[in-house]
């Protein structure tokens, strides 16, 4: 019975330790505006981060990554990771009154396991069969498969709760994302798209203490440099993320800080393996040793971050540092490689990119890496809806388009499972999933698939070191890293972070 005690006597004593303080308005500027307020049918991030002042999950992340209990208190499965009984917290009610319990645990994990509706999410809960309410605060929940990694899948961001007043009062769900109501510290106020989304405190909230802020205000900045100067100018308290380019800025401002946090979001270029010549290893590997990860670093993101050093990121749960093969910045090991494969003139190849600037001042880079080692490279930036079309849409691998994808990752529920799945197994070929290499090996295949067949940690680590030896070798991608995260705030506020995952961080934001 994993029951979390320390993490549980953490959390009792903050609530005993918190202090009353004078509460104020918060106000953070984006880098985008939110799709929508329900967490169900959200895939970006700033969505996630908005919401997450409204909506809790049963196992939440730490600022480490660390699997927390929130909603739920503790756990037990069997040994075939097929059942999973949870423990609930008790005096929970959501922002409408209506009492959290086994009954609204239900109603949220049948609505994400219904695959009918249709929401954002549903296909990352179809393993969930049956949710059978055993107590007030104790669930069942029977998969239709093993999957090892449940617990972590359930501390994901769309795996939040919903007042079930609510689900029921608004079926559709064209109404129910405009009347969003969850346990959280603030309750919504309004959303004006474009311009703002507006929260204030709910009284009632069950971590006493908290929040310490009256209001929160969120308003779009595409534009980095105007965020950056609204920071400044004193119109916000914080600008989330802060653009690595323009740290110098709010370093030299005696008002202003920078939170610097590691992230587990690893940047890479897709390598279209369904192209003859991307499907000779030899020449996939030549394109990681063409690349100075470092340097990499430095020209995109000022630096700040740590170079890949496996297929997945350090701090995911499971991960194991790759020593073989060493890619080290090595041109003449690259063009080795392809003169080995029968490419001794080099080769000719596509790299896509979106048009944001940071994505294209990467993309040049890598152009001028690859060049380095005879690899020649003509890039095409685009927008956003453009590459959801040529590079997710592609139902035929033969009508891909593309050679090179740089693109990035977030381990979204800090589990192996899905920093590999999604990306390198051969279910998860676009558009089913992102795996945009169109990479197919049965021995990585079943070395995930082993990962999933057991909630043993020990079996779990074993076949997840397997899939990272092997996915290092083939490299299905072209491993690049993983950048810090930064925030720009106010001097005197704390508790504005965000996580490795890259969502923001809010709920205890205080000013001292």
């Amino acid at each position: 019975m994993k029951h979390f005690r320390r993490s549980s006597l953490a959390l009792g004593l903050s609530l005993c330790l918190a202090a009353v303080a004078h509460a104020q308005d918060l106000r953070i500027s984006m880098y985008a505006d939110i799709t929508g307020l329900d967490p169900h049918d959200t895939s970006d991030n700033v969505s996630y981060s908005v919401q997450s002042g409204m909506f809790e999950r049963l196992f939440q992340f730490d600022p480490t990554m660390k699997l927390t209990p929130w909603l739920a208190t503790g756990f037990t499965n069997n040994d075939t990771a097929t059942e999973f009984t949870l423990t609930l917290r008790q005096g929970v009610t959501f922002q409408d009154g209506t009492p959290f319990d086994a009954e609204a645990v239900k109603a949220n994990l049948d609505r994400l396991a219904d695959q009918s509706k249709g929401l954002k999410r549903n296909s990352l809960y179809n393993m969930i069969e049956t949710v059978t309410v055993l107590a007030p605060d104790r669930v069942k929940i029977a998969l239709n498969r093993p999957f090892g990694a449940f617990i972590n899948t359930l501390a994901h961001p769309s795996a939040v709760m919903w007042s079930p007043a609510v689900l029921k009062q608004y079926p559709q769900e064209s109404q129910l994302r405009l009347h969003p109501v969850g346990t959280g510290p603030f309750k919504f106020v309004g959303w004006q798209p474009g311009k703002e989304v507006r929260f204030t405190k709910y009284e009632n909230y069950w971590n006493k203490g908290w929040p310490k802020v009256d209001n929160v205000t969120f308003t779009p900045s595409p534009e980095d440099a105007t965020r950056v100067a609204s920071l400044r100018s004193g119109q916000v308290d914080a600008i989330y993320p802060l653009p690595s380019d323009l740290v110098n800025s709010v370093q030299g401002d005696s008002k202003l800080s920078i939170q610097r946090d590691p992230s587990i979001y690893l940047y890479y270029m897709a390598v279209n393996t369904g192209n003859k010549t991307l499907a000779d290893v030899r020449v996939r590997q030549a394109l990681n040793y063409a690349v100075d990860r470092d340097l990499w670093l430095k020209v995109v993101f000022a630096g700040m971050g740590t170079p890949a050093t496996s297929a997945i990121p350090e701090r995911v749960q499971f991960y194991q540092k790759q020593a073989e093969p060493h890619y080290s910045y090595d041109p003449a090991k690259a063009k080795a490689l392809l003169a080995e494969a029968g490419h001794p003139n080099g080769i000719d190849l596509k790299l896509w990119s979106t048009n944001a600037t940071a994505s294209v001042r990467a993309a040049q880079f890598l152009k001028a890496q690859l060049a380095t080692a005879g690899i020649r490279v003509t890039v095409t930036p685009m927008d956003s809806g453009t590459r959801n079309s040529k590079l997710w849409s592609v139902s035929d691998p033969q009508k891909a388009e593309f050679d090179l994808y740089y693109g990035g990752w977030s381990t979204s529920t800090g589990d192996a499972d899905w920093a590999m799945r999604p990306l390198f197994a051969t279910e998860s070929w676009v558009p089913k999933s992102y795996n945009a290499s169109y990479f197919s090996d049965p021995a990585v295949d079943k070395a995930i698939a082993d990962g999933l067949a057991t909630a043993d940690p020990e079996k779990r680590a074993a076949a997840y070191a397997t899939a990272q030896q092997l996915l290092w070798k083939a490299s299905p991608v072209t491993f690049l890293g993983t950048p810090d995260n930064l925030v720009g705030k106010r001097k005197n506020l704390t508790g504005v972070s965000m996580l490795p995952d890259g969502n923001l961080l809010y709920t205890q934001a205080e000013f001292k």
